[in-house]
């Protein structure tokens, strides 16, 4: 399959640095469960960086990404024989925009009536029986948005980052676990109780800010490389001719849910706001399709 990395490796790169720069403060820290195993820095730092890279390496072995692609989904099913026809014609057609061999990709269907589709692991690609519903056309460009994610190696560059964030998450976890302990011994105080637990939360707060501060930056890092992959999926699709109809399949896709408002949920979302993505896809479709798609509310994109 053919790959090429583009901005999102970049984007990726600075948070995979954010994650592995705080697990190496971890260690350094005077209390510090990581402190406890590893005793330099760097050396966590090395072993962390080989377990991410070992660790995505092995979505190209075909049946732990299968094994992955289970835990991604849950339950997904091969095609009957009737979508398999329908899909594999779509495939050829789109792997052959995409230079990739439609033959080492791994179709699945969720039985889902949204409309969605996602690329997975190294060659995983998963459609909903809702997705399958649309028009030949529209499916399509679905399909190419998700193999402009594999082409960008997207999924595999996910697991990267998603191996490094593991000893944040614990740590994160660790300081929920104790702010609703607090919050359960205030509650059977009484009255006393906000007075006790209100100072101690807030202390928890703080100390958890002070400390994971470079993980959350590692995290907002991440989103905003997952919203460049989006990007970089669409504007692969419509080199490959499909910019009009993955902005008409966006704008058919909008169903009841909101956009997120506000700074700080763009800045926490995977994805970005859809009209913003529908008016690049028109851009770069020509002045022929601008203005066919109506901007929607918030559609269940593909992922």
């Amino acid at each position: 399959m053919a790959r090429r990395p583009g901005r999102t490796t970049v984007a990726t790169t600075v948070a995979f640095l954010a994650f592995l720069v705080f697990g190496m403060v971890r260690v350094a820290a005077p209390v510090s469960a990581l402190g406890v195993v590893f005793d330099e820095p760097l050396g966590f730092g090395v072993f962390a960086a080989g377990v991410a890279l070992a660790g995505s390496a092995l979505l190209f072995v075909r049946p732990l990404e299968l094994a992955v692609g289970r835990s991604l989904v849950g339950t997904a099913r091969a095609p009957s024989n009737a979508e398999a026809g329908r899909l594999s014609s779509l495939l050829r057609q789109v792997a052959g925009h995409a230079g990739i061999d439609a033959g080492r990709l791994i179709v699945r269907v969720q039985d889902d009536p949204g409309m969605n589709a996602s690329a997975g692991a190294s060659h995983l690609l998963f459609v909903t029986s809702g997705a399958l519903a649309l028009p030949d056309r529209d499916l399509e460009a679905i399909v190419a948005h998700e193999l402009g994610h594999h082409r960008g190696l997207h999924p595999v560059l996910g697991a990267v980052v998603w191996w490094l964030r593991l000893p944040g998450a614990a740590l994160g976890a660790v300081y929920g676990f104790l702010r609703r302990g607090v919050a359960r011994i205030g509650a059977r105080m009484g009255r006393l109780g906000p007075v006790v637990a209100v100072p101690v939360l807030l202390l928890l707060i703080v100390w958890q800010v002070t400390v994971m501060w470079l993980f959350y930056a590692g995290e907002l890092l991440a989103m905003r490389a997952a919203r460049l992959s989006e990007y970089e999926a669409d504007a692969a699709a419509a080199r490959w001719g499909y910019a009009g109809a993955l902005a008409s399949a966006y704008a058919a896709l909008a169903r009841r849910e909101l956009e997120p408002e506000g700074r700080w949920a763009r800045l926490t979302a995977e994805h970005p706001p859809l009209p913003e993505r529908i008016k690049r896809l028109e851009l770069l479709a020509g002045p022929t399709t601008a203005g066919t798609a109506a901007a929607p509310a918030h559609p269940r994109v593909p992922q």
